[in-house]
């Protein structure tokens, strides 16, 4: 439906697409997805064409950001064609004119020369071998990761995910791209996730999955889940990014805590048999005891049975204190 709303035109790996006269709140989501879904098929460059476009909101600025960090990633040069001077300002005070190339004329982008990719890709194979890579095949392997990933820019914005993480925390396709990265973070943890973000990009650090506390994760349903996470500090020309690795661990943390309860059991179970030792060695030595002080006053034939008498009880503690012992070694 966007496509025939947003009319896109194909040369080569380069597309136009043509926006209308006015972009604002009713109609940016649109247009955004569709601007991410050019990138996310390969463009070379990108052409946003607003050359009838006279106005353009908050809501339509954002929607050409969040293709630019698409882009970025992608490899994808996005070029914008712009000729009504409001509009122009709209994309000035957000930072896009710092950002982007814009061009007074859409002869004017697409006569200019061919675009860089700003992320370079491997490169192609030597003909009659495998299939070349291309930018499609890359994002089929992210989306075919069972780990979710996202990229987020130095405001802590998304600017990517793959379908793993989409499916896990429960959105549609591109519906994240340009949020904040704490919309996946449940809100009381939210402020704390703000600071710890501040730290990691004053030294950006490769970080392992399962390093640090345990986390947990926000769905759009407001179910919360754990996760363990990887954080990785990418760099690039147009600046600063942190790629995340996301897992979902409900069942593995659901298996561990089974474990330590029954780690737990045990121990409780062993210490409580140590106690019923203990008592049982305390008593039979006390006995053992007054069979022993008493004997010296008994006549010599009473007196023996009495010592006996005590030395078997004696015997009878060492063996309970060596059969606990054999048992907790075995276990």
């Amino acid at each position: 439906m966007c496509k025939d709303i947003y009319p896109v035109r194909w040369t080569g790996g380069w597309a136009v697409i043509v926006l209308p006269e006015r972009i604002d709140v009713s109609n940016a989501g649109p247009i955004r997805d569709e601007l991410l879904s050019v990138v996310s098929r390969g463009a070379n460059a990108l052409i946003a064409d607003l050359t009838a476009t006279i106005s353009c909101d908050q809501a339509g600025a954002e929607a050409l950001a969040r293709a630019h960090h698409r882009a970025v990633i992608s490899g994808t040069e996005l070029r914008i064609v712009v000729t009504a001077q409001v509009v122009r300002r709209m994309l000035s005070l957000n930072g896009l004119d710092r950002m982007v190339s814009i061009y007074p004329s859409l002869a004017a982008a697409t006569a200019a020369k061919a675009p860089a990719t700003a992320i370079p890709l491997p490169p192609t194979r030597p003909a009659g071998t495998a299939a070349a890579t291309t930018r499609a095949v890359v994002w089929t392997l992210v989306d075919a990761l069972q780990d979710g990933v996202a990229l987020t820019d130095d405001s802590g914005l998304l600017a990517l995910t793959n379908l793993r993480l989409e499916e896990m925390f429960g959105y549609e396709h591109a519906e994240l791209t340009g949020r904040p990265v704490e919309t996946l973070v449940p809100a009381d943890l939210q402020g704390a996730h703000r600071g710890h973000r501040a730290a990691y990009a004053e030294a950006p650090v490769a970080r392992p999955m399962g390093a640090g506390a345990r986390l947990v994760a926000l769905r759009k349903d407001g179910t919360t889940f754990p996760v363990e996470i990887s954080l990785s500090p990418v760099a690039t020309a147009t600046g600063h990014f942190t790629l995340t690795v996301i897992r979902d661990v409900t069942e593995a943390r659901r298996l561990a805590d089974l474990a330590d309860l029954a780690l737990a059991s045990v121990t409780a179970t062993q210490a409580h048999l140590s106690q019923e030792l203990l008592d049982l060695v305390t008593t039979q030595l006390y006995n053992v005891g007054l069979s022993l002080q008493g004997a010296p006053d008994l006549p010599h034939e009473a007196a023996g049975q009495a010592i006996a008498t005590a030395l078997r009880n004696l015997d009878d503690v060492l063996r309970e204190i060596r059969e606990h012992a054999f048992t907790n070694r075995d276990r």
